[in-house]
């Protein structure tokens, strides 16, 4: 059975599953779904590290902050 196949089985069971079956199949992959979780946002945190260094270093954007940066020195 194709990865396809089992995405749409699953869906089909959770659709059709009662609130018993439900806690029993959550229950049982509660981890794996909490440790992907946790994976995808270390991944988001390290991705955002890195766009943010990038910044730090694009003629554009620091061009950009200067200009906001200027905006609030007159207002002061």
């Amino acid at each position: 059975m194709n990865t396809a196949a089992k995405k749409k089985k699953l869906h089909d069971f959770i659709d059709t599953a009662d609130d018993q079956q439900i806690i029993a199949f959550y229950n049982k992959i509660e981890g794996v779904i909490t440790i992907n979780s946790i994976a995808s946002d270390s991944l988001i945190k390290i991705e955002k590290l890195e766009l943010m260094k990038q910044a730090s270093n694009d003629p554009l954007f620091l061009a950009d902050m200067k200009e906001v940066m200027d905006d609030f020195d007159a207002i002061k």
